[in-house]
């Protein structure tokens, strides 16, 4: 009867399922499985991935021996059988593993089976394989491969493919660099240390090229071992991912171990236990109150904070919100970092460009920022010129008790304000406790995206800035001259350049500023960080001072409250379970942004 069929392995694991399945629908067990007699004669799996990127044996159809170390993704489209060598050979640059794309053998086949397949060779997304396997024999038990001990950086990229297939596990501690794949794919990218932008540390060009080419022996990808989006629970980090249980860049990982698989974004580990994360880069607290008799300044970006006032329908506005829910959840966030900074002047960036009038973006966050804090203590500066066509805008708002408005408040919009980087907003200020005028602008170049469809000055050069770094360095140059005039109409020694510059420290708009006299507020020797962008540190939000003013700076720093946190954290609900609405979710200033704010103290 056909529940005693036995099973020698010879016929091919399709007719193998075929044949279970017949059995269950006729309401009988599975068929007994036995070993079978295995052939001696085989072409190791060493061999066949031989020492360089493609097997030597690509398009022949061979038979190989070998121990199943694992199946991954086993319930996705596409299920990876990893099968291991039977015994290692002496050369360590060739792997011990090779693939076996084949839902057949992922279902039938078990860790620790020992298996002769017989099949193609190809190079299956950068993957040694045997593909569509003719004929199979279990062939019984063997011990699987133990773990191969790898300690980042590699000497080579080309180095990762003597480990392809292979379960390894790295025994120092690495530092998670990147999480904005976390959620949907279950990614993280490790390192053995921070990863900078380059051009953060190095003069774009050949530097920071072989700066770049450096970095990347530094990092693997690990992976959860989940083919699917938006899995629930988040399994990194430790505990599951909330929004109280975090992890961030500059975070710690120990115990990294899992199989080594090259796809179409590179290597990748999935991991077959979960790390150890610490908390090395702890969330910060507020900044301390600044000192008695100083002058506070900070600049925050507001990540597209739209109201849709003046609009026929104000949801979905262009950017921001999806809906008034989410909003309220913005603003609660942002109201939270910006009551906490203890500022005197703080510029804003991505604000809603739709006036000044009640129910306007710059309204409303005023607004919402004095019931926080219980009376009138901030007011906005409010330019007589609309600042520009842009759907978003610079402000600044001032707490009225430390410092009061000097002259009138000015905006640029002429070129190259008109378009991309957006018009600069001025403001002179008289601080009370010192008597000293200072006059301030908030600026907001345009960004490296977007890049020009045929080929321009503004192309990206492949230096390290991307594109349009001509039109970000007239804006440098354009704003010196501006604020040479005093258009403000009040004149000062003391003057301050800040905001999202959208530029790295060694990039050309923030060296020609300090050529032509700005002092940045960051020492030289100093690396600081506000953004992190495909698993790479760096500031894009800078302060620079007139040499007087910068005679007065007492502290310079930026609030890491935002690039390092997990960007599913933040106020918006799309791609999220009702569970992780709320778990996910908490009315602090952490992931207010996607942008650190920065502050700086100075004492007359």
């Amino acid at each position: 009867m056909l529940a005693a069929i036995v099973f020698p392995y010879k016929t091919g694991p399709f007719m193998q399922k075929s044949i279970i399945s017949l059995a269950i629908l006729c309401g009988l067990a599975a068929p007994t499985l036995q070993a079978a007699s295995c052939d001696s004669k085989f072409t190791p799996v060493s061999q066949i991935q031989g020492q360089t990127a493609e097997s030597p044996f690509v398009g022949k159809t061979l038979t190989t021996q070998g121990v199943i170390q694992a199946v991954l993704y086993a319930d996705s489209k596409q299920p990876k059988v990893l099968l291991g060598s039977l015994a290692a050979d002496a050369d360590n640059k060739t792997a011990e593993v090779i693939l076996v794309p084949d839902h057949e053998m992922a279902r039938l086949a078990k860790v620790g089976e020992h298996w002769q397949l017989t099949g193609t060779v190809r190079e299956f997304d950068g993957m040694t394989a045997l593909t569509n396997p003719s004929a199979s024999k279990l062939c019984g038990k063997h011990a699987t491969q133990t773990a191969t001990a790898v300690t980042l950086p590699m000497q080579s990229l080309e180095q990762w493919e003597h480990y392809e297939g292979m379960l390894l596990n790295f025994p120092q501690t690495l530092v998670v660099n990147d999480s904005y794949t976390l959620a949907r794919f279950g990614e993280l990218l490790l390192a053995d240390k921070r990863l900078m932008v380059a051009t953060e540390v190095k003069k774009p060009g050949k530097a920071a090229s072989d700066f770049e080419q450096q970095q990347q022996l530094s990092e693997i990808i690990i992976d959860d071992g989940k083919q699917r989006q938006n899995v629930e629970p988040v399994r990194f980090p430790t505990g599951g991912l909330s929004a109280s249980n975090t992890v961030r860049v500059g975070d710690s990982a120990k115990g990294v171990s899992g199989y080594l698989l090259h796809t179409k974004q590179g290597y990748r580990l999935v991991v077959n236990q979960d790390p150890v994360f610490v908390a090395s880069n702890p969330r910060p607290a507020a900044p301390a109150a600044k000192a008695k008799g100083e002058l506070r300044v900070a600049s925050f970006n507001v990540l597209n904070f739209f109201t849709g006032d003046g609009t026929d329908k104000a949801f979905p506005t262009k950017r921001g919100a999806t809906d008034a829910v989410e909003l309220g959840r913005q603003q609660a966030k942002m109201i939270a970092a910006l009551s906490a900074m203890d500022a005197d002047v703080i510029g804003l960036l991505e604000v809603e460009n739709n006036g000044f009038a009640e129910g306007s973006a710059l309204a409303t966050l005023v607004k919402a920022l004095n019931e926080k804090l219980g009376s009138e203590v901030y007011r906005a500066v409010l330019p007589t010129e609309r600042p520009g066509s842009d759907h978003i805008m610079v402000a600044m708002i001032y707490r009225i008790a430390d410092v009061s408005e000097a002259g009138k408040a000015a905006v640029i919009t002429k070129a190259p304000f008109d378009r991309g980087s957006r018009p600069p907003l001025a403001q002179s200020f008289v601080h009370k406790a010192s008597g000293k005028t200072v006059t301030i602008s908030i600026n907001h170049f345009k960004s490296k995206g977007s890049c020009p469809k045929q080929p321009t000055a503004d192309s990206d050069k492949q230096d390290g800035q991307g594109c349009w770094t001509p039109a970000r360095l007239e804006a440098a140059k354009t704003l010196t001259a501006w604020l040479n005039i005093n258009p403000t109409g009040t004149a000062s020694d003391y003057r301050l350049i800040m905001g999202d510059l959208n530029a790295y420290r060694q990039e050309e708009p923030l060296q020609r500023l300090e050529q032509d006299g700005w002092k940045h507020l960051a020492k030289p020797d100093e690396v600081h960080t506000s953004y992190v962008f495909k698993g790479r540190s760096g500031s894009l939000d800078h302060a620079l001072a007139s040499p007087a003013l910068h005679q007065q700076l007492k502290q310079f720093a930026h609030w890491h409250i935002n690039a390092d946190e997990p960007e599913v954290l933040d106020y918006n609900m799309e791609h999220k379970s009702k569970n992780q609405i709320d778990a996910w979710y908490q009315p602090t200033p952490y992931r207010s942004s996607d942008h650190d704010p920065l502050f700086m103290d100075f004492k007359f």
